[in-house]
């Protein structure tokens, strides 16, 4: 085996593979356009879906199934399973953004550790850029839409008066429900996904259905304790997947081994350089 083959051989994390049709992207407009559908689907849905807010009361709708008139507020004031999965919302967001963290930092000592930082790269961005600058830097104290507890129609009197505010309509409340926070942190259980894009179905929908379903059902608690509308979770949802997205076609995921790594083959260094030693030794002997 030549030593090019055998460096070849030696590929670690083969997250992605070559498209068989020979239909690889070259360019990030290619890209983008290849994942045209990707885009377009989700966009065209949520859009579908805030329309539907602003004509009909959907979310008031689904906010007064949860709020009971009188001493009893909200049913999930009580409910011992709501805490629960408050407290477990950060933890996607941590293990995925710590983890990859600890294999940047680690790395720099470990080459078997190293060899993993592209994808610790990508995960790290993708939790940067969804739950903590977009969701909850950018977007939460821009819009200040009101949470349901602070209407006045579920109890809420800090301040007086305070009405519904559809989603992405600018609010002049000091509020803090749109897009959903601690959602989107369950919701970033859809990153790894984009580390399967295009090559392994069963894992991207692994992943997805995994990021949707934790992201939905810490969703599901906030809504039911009066924290946040529907369409705070719904959006939460389409913008972490919109920046994981962006992620991976920003930093080229695209490209075939985008997120595979090379191990350094020590054989190979020993036998180009018996070779480069070789090689310089012949004009003296000739010489001689």
């Amino acid at each position: 085996m030549s030593t090019i083959e055998s460096s070849q051989s030696k590929g670690v994390l083969p997250l992605r593979a070559a498209d068989p049709g020979g239909n690889e992207p070259r360019t990030l407009k290619q890209a983008i356009w290849r994942e045209r559908w990707s885009i377009l689907v989700p966009l065209v849905s949520l859009l579908a879906f805030t329309a539907l807010c602003y004509v009909l009361p959907v979310d008031m709708t689904c906010s007064r199934y949860y709020y009971v008139n009188g001493f009893y507020g909200w049913y999930a004031e009580t409910w011992f399973i709501e805490n629960l999965f408050y407290s477990l919302s950060p933890i996607p967001g941590i293990v995925l953004g710590a983890g990859a963290i600890i294999v940047l930092v680690v790395g720099r000592w470990s080459p078997e550790i190293a060899v993993r930082k592209p994808v610790a790269q990508f995960l790290l961005l993708a939790v940067l850029a969804g739950p903590l600058l977009l969701v909850n830097t950018l977007i939460k104290p821009t819009i200040a839409r009101p949470r349901p507890n602070q209407l006045e129609e579920f109890g809420g009197d800090r301040p007086k008066g305070v009405e519904y505010v559809a989603p992405w309509q600018l609010s002049e409340v000091n509020g803090k429900s749109f897009p959903s926070g601690h959602a989107s942190m369950g919701f970033i259980w859809m990153a790894p996904a984009f580390l399967f894009w295009r090559r392994n179905r069963l894992a991207v929908a692994g992943w997805l259905t995994l990021g949707i379903a934790f992201g939905a059902a810490i969703g599901f608690f906030r809504v039911a304790v009066g924290a946040h509308f529907l369409s705070d979770i719904v959006w939460s949802c389409g913008i972490v997947y919109f920046s994981g997205l962006a992620v991976y076609l920003l930093v080229g995921g695209w490209r075939d081994g985008a997120f595979q790594a090379q191990q350094p083959d020590k054989g190979n260094e020993i036998t180009a350089a018996s070779e480069a030693a070789a090689q310089g030794l012949q004009p003296e002997a000739k010489a001689a």
